[in-house]
């Protein structure tokens, strides 16, 4: 058995929760979607081994994340979340205090394809970024891809995080749950035949009810309180094995959060919240038709809604935006000797609300309350041909775009407005995205890996206020918006030693970003414009750096240490005179340590260490009185650095007898583990004295102090 069956025989057993089926290879492919058929039961088996020189032979579909190591990191506030610990992976910036985003290699929050079995997942956290929409006991398979992008993923110019639900069809009815402080879920997968099954799952918080007024007993922050941190969330689905080649399978996800701000310690904002919700659904077939030849249709639907109101200088805000999707996919796959081929097309279709605005300023504000929705649709053809040569692999790609934007749409003149009819045709773009990856193996220790790609986004997000919360608008590419665009280029070298016990590597990569975009005279300005998008900067920008990381293996204690050193880089005629500036997400040294012990069968433990250099603000460098007028003088743009981000979160598991069937253990988790008073918004105040009226202070606040959960999860 070579190197790729075997890989491909241990994600089919591992990877779909230790499944008590045995899956036969009928083709020599990475592609484990479309290559595999059941032909008969046998007793459960445990695949402990981890595939040798995975991360020296790995090729360009990206790292297939071992979803049952992740586990074992710790439990923040008592979740066992995969997605969350991609922060700690290399490559991807500490998002922050109260920051949901996911900022690889120097990219924005929005630059991110995130996919839940092909269904778009547009804002995938819940509770200021501390736990992701995604629930850990469905995850079957995790892909995450940050430079070598293949043909097939699109539409983004940072990531790739494919996820997928398990799709086997259990022997029996499997519960899953936890019960903690923070949260509690449960997961039941019922089979009602040997060719059909449908699982259920729910999760819910009550942080706010719980753990934060005990916080304030104890006296660490008597305002959180006054803070809301709550979310839900469901899943259902189903697979069905019409036959040994043919499975049809289906999910839906809905998901909603609150967070209400009250009160910040020393810092009092009123009543701000902001409340946001994800729906994703799809169906999905794949049908084997030869040992060479296999297919997979996807049809998936998904739609973020949010609601905000922002109350600042006497003024409320209340702002909506909503965004939807529909997608229809067909992939194809052809092995051909040493080649592996895979072509197919997409067809999209979204609709945006940017924003709807109202307010109830004491002061003229102008506000445009009028929907103008902008509908548009894609068309994409991609193919892509990967093969091995002796000590070469090598992955050539084609994607092509068509993209429209459609009516109905009014484009509002000074002199008459222009009216376009429902799917009119309004403004068209076509892009080609060339995509090429290779890797070379020196010897059987090491390797070296280059890529170069071209990528086109069409969906952009602009957050509203600095806050880190999820109130960005949702602005495609227009009449007046260009697409986004990149060019990225990565290259590093991969070495293991003591028998791979130990790995090591180093990557270095550039990209470059166009047509960019930023609010050109403040808020109020834009949302006074009925067309907004004429109100937009648009600019470009670059990004750079090298990423280091060591991982031990094997032993009782394993782990690993990432270090990232970046520059991050915008350029806007209309900000900083022009000049070029550090981005807001620039972080010059982002660290992750993670350490995971197994004491025994009964115990093991883990912990992480972040750390992060702070985040660009711009804020006044001073300021002078003119006529009783304070007037704030600033210097560069972005000039601010906030303080550094860093803490340490401590996790402890204790297994449990088996109970009349049921498997579980206790987590013994903190966050934060030294309160550390993490930056969360650095601002300006004035304390209104008649001594001193003019007392301005820079100060902080800061959201989440020393969290301890302790939580029960069992499984039957």
């Amino acid at each position: 058995m070579n190197f790729k069956i075997l890989f491909i025989y241990i994600l089919c057993i591992h990877n779909f929760l230790y499944s008590q089926e045995k899956y036969q290879l009928i083709s020599d492919t990475l592609d484990t979607k479309s290559i595999t058929k059941k032909v008969q039961e046998i007793k459960e088996v445990e695949v402990i081994a981890k595939v040798k020189d995975l991360n020296i032979k790995s090729g360009s579909t990206g790292l297939k994340i071992d979803v049952q190591q992740l586990k074992q990191l710790p439990r923040l506030l008592g979740e066992n979340d995969p997605y969350k610990a991609l922060q700690y992976m290399g490559g991807v910036s500490q998002a922050g205090e109260a920051n949901s985003g996911l900022y690889v290699r120097g990219g924005n929050n929005d630059q991110n394809l995130i996919l839940l079995n092909g269904s778009i997942i547009q804002n995938p956290t819940h509770v200021l970024g501390m736990f992701s929409v995604f629930n850990p006991d469905l995850i079957g398979e995790m892909c995450f891809i940050k430079s070598g992008m293949p043909a097939e993923y699109g539409g983004r110019l940072s990531s790739v995080v494919d996820i997928s639900t398990a799709n086997i069809i259990p022997e029996k009815i499997k519960l899953n749950g936890s019960i903690g402080l923070i949260s509690t879920r449960l997961t039941a997968q019922i089979p009602l035949s040997s060719k059909l099954s449908i699982y259920g799952a729910w999760r819910g918080s009550y942080i706010s009810s719980i753990i934060l007024p005990s916080l304030s007993l104890i006296g660490i922050d008597t305002t959180l309180t006054n803070n809301k941190y709550e979310y839900w969330d469901a899943n259902s689905g189903f697979t069905f094995n019409i036959s040994s080649k043919t499975k049809i399978t289906g999910h839906l996800y809905i998901g909603k959060d609150e967070f209400n701000i009250g009160k910040f310690k020393n810092f009092n904002v009123k009543e701000n919240f902001t409340n946001w919700q994800n729906t994703a659904s799809g169906m999905q077939l794949n049908h084997i038709f030869s040992e060479k030849w296999s297919m997979s249709h996807h049809l998936n639907y998904s739609k973020f809604e949010l609601k905000s109101m922002l109350n600042f200088q006497n003024t409320t805000m209340n702002l909506q935006s909503q965004f939807e999707n529909i997608t229809y996919k067909a992939n194809f796959f052809h092995i051909y000797k040493q080649h592996q081929f895979k072509f197919g097309s997409e067809l999209n279709y979204n609709n945006a609300f940017p924003h709807l605005m109202n307010t109830d300023s004491i002061f003229p504000i102008e506000i445009n309350n009028e929907h103008n929705p902008i509908k548009s649709v894609q068309y994409t053809l991609y193919a892509r041909d990967e093969w091995t040569l002796e000590k070469w692999q090598l992955n050539i790609g084609l994607r092509a775009n068509l993209y429209s934007q459609i009516g109905p749409y009014t484009d509002y003149n000074a002199v008459e407005n222009i009216i376009y009819a429902k799917n009119k045709i309004i403004k068209t773009y076509a892009g080609i995205e060339p995509r090429f990856y290779s890797r070379y193996l020196i010897n059987k220790e090491s390797s070296i890996k280059l890529s170069a790609t071209k990528h086109f986004q069409y969906l952009n997000q602009i957050p509203v206020i600095s806050f880190g919360l999820p109130a960005d608008l949702q602005i495609p590419a227009s009449l007046y918006v260009k697409p986004q665009s990149s060019w990225h280029f990565s290259g590093g070298y991969f070495h293991n030693f003591d028998k791979n016990n130990w790995e090591f590597g180093v990557e270095l990569y550039y990209k470059t970003l166009k047509n960019q975009l930023d609010f050109k005279s403040g808020i109020e300005t834009t949302f006074s414009n009925k067309v907004f998008e004429k109100d937009l900067l648009v600019g470009k920008g670059w990004t750079y750096g090298t990423e280091l990381k060591i991982r031990k293996n094997i032993g009782k204690f394993t782990g690993w240490i990432s270090y990232n050193l970046a520059w991050n880089y915008r350029q806007f005629d209309g900000i900083n005179d022009g000049i070029p500036f550090l981005a807001t997400n620039d972080r010059r040294h982002d660290i992750s340590i993670i350490g995971m012990y197994k004491l025994n069968n009964r115990w093991n433990f883990s912990s992480v260490f972040v750390y992060a250099t702070g985040n660009r603000l711009n804020l006044p460098l001073s300021w002078f009185i003119i006529n009783s007028k304070v007037v704030f003088e600033y210097g560069k743009y972005n000039s601010f650095e906030m303080p550094a981000y860093h803490r340490i979160d401590l996790s402890a598991n204790y297994k449990l007898n088996t109970w009349k069937g049921i498997e579980s253990e206790i987590n013994f988790s903190i966050y934060n583990v030294y309160n550390r008073a993490n930056p969360f918004q650095v601002f300006y105040s004035t304390k209104t004295e008649k001594t001193d009226p003019y007392n301005y202070q820079l100060k902080m606040s800061y959201l989440l102090p020393i969290i301890p959960s302790i939580s029960w999860t069992f499984h039957y």
